[in-house]
């Protein structure tokens, strides 16, 4: 993660905009990172983000993470829609979000500006009513 980045985390987490939280295995090592990001929370929904190291992929640590987030963000928080945003070419997370209990809800093409292009994005979303 860059200086900018990560600047932008803390900076997110210190204002109530959003809460950055590292994902760990086992023995207590950082693996990655899930976020929960409040920007929209005034019409009742967040969105999450995840990212896990390529050491550690596989293993269900995001989908355990994202899981531990959204039901704190929905039962806590009481925010009633969270959202996160996939890029239909990334299978793996896919997976997560889908292992996870996240519904995906449809195509937002051109959705998200990722360096020099416009990219689509899978929608997801997860309601209290949704969890098992």
């Amino acid at each position: 993660m860059s200086v900018n980045a990560e600047n932008a985390q803390w900076d997110r987490a210190t204002s109530g905009a959003g809460y950055p939280f590292v994902i760990v295995d086992a023995e207590g090592r950082p693996v990655g990172n899930v976020g929960l990001w409040l920007r929209d929370s005034a019409q009742g929904r967040a969105a999450l983000g995840y990212w896990v190291v390529r050491s550690a992929r596989g293993q269900g640590a995001a989908a355990t993470a994202l899981r531990a987030v959204a039901g704190w963000a929905l039962r806590e928080l009481r925010i009633p829609r969270l959202e996160l945003y996939v890029e239909p070419w990334n299978t793996a997370s896919v997976r997560t979000a889908e292992r996870a209990g996240f519904q995906r809800e449809g195509l937002l093409r051109s959705w998200q500006q990722v360096g020099p292009e416009r990219r689509d994005m899978f929608m997801y979303s997860l309601l209290d009513g949704d969890r098992e």
